[in-house]
């Protein structure tokens, strides 16, 4: 999955919030070489924790570290995500 894919599923969020969170540490991409270029290569849960943390940063105004962490638990623990 790359970067473009995500921006494009996740509703509002922007090329820059994407980079801040794999900047932060929040989420690890693999690095995908191609030519003399590195790509970002997202993998499904990189993109289940952006798509959970942004919901909970945009709609409830939680800060990134809590919203990450909440989005980690929950995909750690499926059930947790019954309780939405």
């Amino acid at each position: 999955m790359t970067a473009g894919d995500i921006i494009e599923k996740v509703d509002g969020l922007t090329r820059d919030k994407l980079t801040y969170f794999v900047r932060a540490g929040y989420i690890k991409p693999k690095k995908i070489k191609r030519g003399t270029l590195y790509y970002n290569q997202f993998s499904q849960k990189d993109f289940f924790l952006v798509g959970h943390a942004w919901k909970y940063i945009s709609q409830n105004d939680m800060r990134t570290r809590a919203a990450f962490e909440r989005a980690e638990r929950e995909y750690a623990d499926p059930q947790l995500r019954l309780l939405e």
